[in-house]
């Protein structure tokens, strides 16, 4: 029998000698925990601005797509604050010059959002702002995105509308006044007409409908059908009828003939119908022929560079481009805004509902909490010495959840760039994301600025600029989800106008068209939505250039343009001659087809219907007589009756 041994009754195994008592302190836990504490501490005392300056400085170029430097960045784990200084913006248009300039950013972050994985700043100040300063050495420009990596429909359209202000209006108008002769690039050009290959492909349609309505002529009835019908009703006795029963037996046979007829005429009066509108929608291809010779017409114009003398083409091409620069900034922070700061989904918008029998539901809220970023309040203040900027303003509520902060983001400034020649700056920045459909608003007023240099044109051939002028702006951009609503004004005042021309004709036309023109107006609205915008641009420049280039220009224009007509008219002349003379054959041939049919069914239809008249003309003659003989009858019979009685 095997004995149990109680637990308590096993040996307890001796302690090592040299052991003592575990004390409170566990050293072998608290020394590895003081290393990794030391390498957090001398990390971020070493390391860790330097590392955060570099991740902002990255961020931020991606931002601005030029290079953006921070001279210092200061961080203090104990009260939470960041200092950053000397930020230098990258112009991309100007590389060796900085966009903007901020002398400091300091704010302080809050510890009960940090310690909830948020940035909450309650307050911040950025001082020393200045605008379009020298670099040190040219910053890098991040490249274009090409078209069609990510691109929008609205990029390709702005893309579109650039290529097309892009056109160097006034030098073609210079060419021409300098006495260009458009001969030399007519000889070369029309050798690939639209309306050539349009003639081409009418003649071709001709020639196959021709093919299909000879088979339809071919399978309606024949002729010889028709004559078999009048030979029947030839046959029909109409004359000596001397009962009702003949009449009778003649108006049966009279409308089987007539059924026949129906049968096989109507298959030719559906036929010629169709072939009536078939013909009549061939003749109205012929218009759209006249609109692609007119299209051809405006295409030589444009390959040889002749622009419209208007001013609405001027508008475009002095100002075209600076309206389209605005829009396109327009474009990127719009996009950058609703990228950081997300509108609210109709799906956040919805409560959910749960079908209950009984009992109410309670919605909670989240009270105290944060979103992931919101800067609360920046304050805005620029005085440096010398005057180079003077500017204040404040930031209000940038969170990337306004559901959560309840409010949108709103910015203010005002102030003066008394260095940049620049004063009366007011400006308005609404964001709100706060349904689902975003809303960003932007009103800004420049009261004066420095224009002097600014070029309007360019060319090899002509370039006119302004030598002196002061401008004014005012700029208002409502967008809404994807609708755009933007309106610029410019007013130029004290304008001296330089221009430089290879032709004295030229520089003369150009000086003589602006002369007493000391003040510029431009008036520019653009509206619609991003895949379809409206461009209205207007300025008394672009009229004062019309009225005066159109007495030198006129009839030269006039000339060329007439040379132009001649040049697409002689060179589609033989086809377009050769199309009418083919579709006037093929008309006249299928409505001859129909013709003879035609007077046949006509024929026949006279007949029948004659016919008929006199078969029911003598039947009622046959009846008539046949109830005056019962009268008769029936009178005699009662004489007798009287007689009787």
């Amino acid at each position: 029998m095997q004995i149990m041994k109680n637990s308590a009754d096993k040996a307890v195994p001796a302690t090592q000698p040299g052991s003592g008592k575990q004390g409170p302190v566990r050293f072998e836990a608290i020394i590895p925990l003081a290393i990794v504490l030391g390498l957090i501490t001398l990390y971020f005392t070493l390391f860790f601005d330097m590392h955060l300056r570099r991740g902002i400085e990255y961020g931020a170029t991606l931002v601005n797509g030029a290079e953006v430097n921070i001279g210092k960045l200061d961080t203090s784990l104990w009260d939470a604050s960041v200092a950053v200084g000397d930020i230098a913006m990258t112009d991309p248009g100007q590389p060796a010059r900085n966009r903007v300039q901020i002398g400091a950013v300091n704010f302080r972050m809050l510890w009960d959002a940090l310690l909830r994985g948020k940035v909450v700043i309650d307050e911040a100040s950025i001082t020393d702002v200045q605008i379009d300063t020298p670099r040190s050495s040219p910053g890098r420009v991040l490249p274009v995105k090409k078209s069609g990596d990510g691109e929008g429909y609205g990029d390709k359209v702005l893309a579109q509308v650039k290529e097309e202000f892009s056109g160097n209006v006034l030098g073609d108008l210079a060419a021409i006044a300098s006495g260009a002769d458009p001969k030399e690039q007519l000889a070369t050009l029309g050798a690939d007409l639209k309306s050539s290959t349009q003639i081409a492909g009418m003649q071709k349609t001709l020639d196959e409908k021709n093919q299909q309505w000879q088979s339809r002529l071919a399978a309606l009835p024949k002729g010889e059908e028709f004559s078999a019908l009048q030979y029947r009703l030839a046959n029909v006795k109409l004359d000596n009828l001397q009962d009702v029963t003949q009449i009778q037996a003649s108006l049966l046979e009279l409308d089987s003939i007539r059924n026949d007829f129906d049968a096989k005429s109507r298959s030719v009066r559906e036929t010629g119908a169709a072939l009536s509108g078939d013909l009549a929608a061939s003749r109205a291809s012929f218009a759209d022929l006249d609109k692609i010779v007119k299209e051809d017409v405006r295409s030589l114009q444009a390959r040889m560079h002749l622009p419209s003398l208007d001013a609405r083409t001027l508008s475009r091409a002095l100002f075209g481009l600076d309206v389209l620069g605005k829009i396109q900034q327009v474009r990127g922070y719009m996009d950058q805004a609703r990228s950081y700061i997300p509108a609210k989904s109709e799906q956040e918008n919805a409560v959910p509902v749960h079908v209950r029998k009984k009992g109410h539901d309670y919605v909670f809220g989240q009270p105290h909490s944060y979103p992931p970023f919101w800067l609360r309040k920046a304050l805005i203040s620029s005085r440096l010495q010398g005057g180079t900027s003077d500017l204040s303003g404040e930031i209000l509520d940038v969170s990337t959840d306004q559901s959560l902060v309840g409010r949108p983001m709103v910015a203010t400034i005002k102030g003066d760039f008394p260095q940049q020649g620049i004063s009366g700056i007011k400006a308005e920045l609404v964001i709100n994301h706060l349904s689902s459909v975003p809303v960003e608003r932007l009103v800004m007023e420049v009261g004066r600025y420095a224009a002097a240099g600014r070029a309007l044109a360019s060319s090899p051939s002509v370039e006119l600029g302004f030598s002196k002028a002061e401008g004014s702006a005012k700029f208002v951009a409502q967008l809404r989800g994807d609708n755009v609503d933007v309106r610029m004004t410019n007013r130029f005042t004290q304008v001296t106008f330089e221009t430089r021309a290879q032709s004295d004709v030229v520089r003369e036309m150009i000086n003589a068209s602006v002369a007493g023109l000391d003040a510029v107006n431009l008036d520019a609205h653009v509206t619609g939505t991003w895949s379809d915008l409206d461009w209205q641009l207007s300025t008394n420049l672009a009229d004062a250039l019309e009225r005066g280039m159109r007495r030198y220009l006129q009839d030269k224009m006039d000339e060329a343009r007439a040379r132009i007509e001649a040049l697409v008219n002689g060179k589609i002349d033989e086809q377009r001659k050769r199309l009418y003379a083919r579709q006037g054959e093929m008309e006249s041939a299928l409505k001859s087809g129909l013709a003879g049919r035609q007077a046949q069914i006509d024929k026949l239809r006279s007949g029948l219907d004659a016919a008929r008249n006199k078969l029911d003309e003598r039947k009622r003659a046959l009846l008539g007589a046949q109830q005056q003989k019962l009268k008769q009858g029936s009178d005699k019979l009662l004489d007798n009756l009287r007689k009787r009685f």
